[in-house]
């Protein structure tokens, strides 16, 4: 592993962590970061789902997670998500409202 893909990780460990830090608030101020941020974050839970669900042993307390993991993976490929989809070009003047 890259020293830089280490110490990435540890920052977003140490973040994710540390228990005055709100999930919600952090996927909120999530969608003000540009799309290769937001594409990067995406890739990055995928993989973490897909390793979590086909891991073979996982300590005790990860137990739920791996559950969960393994339940989301299943959506994912009937969906189609599981494999690695490449950048696209975006364009910067389309919206969609909700």
């Amino acid at each position: 592993m890259a020293k830089v893909d280490e110490a990435v990780h540890k920052k977003i460990a140490a973040g994710l962590g540390d228990s005055r830090v709100s999930p919600a608030v952090l996927a909120r101020l999530m969608q003000d970061e540009n799309l290769y941020v937001n594409e990067s974050f995406l890739h990055y839970f995928i993989n973490y789902v897909v390793q979590m669900a086909n891991t073979t042993h996982v300590p005790l307390y990860l137990q739920e997670v791996q559950h969960q993991c393994k339940l989301l993976y299943s959506s994912l490929q009937e969906l189609g998500l599981t494999g690695t989809v490449g950048r696209e070009p975006v364009d910067k003047t389309e919206f969609l409202a909700v």
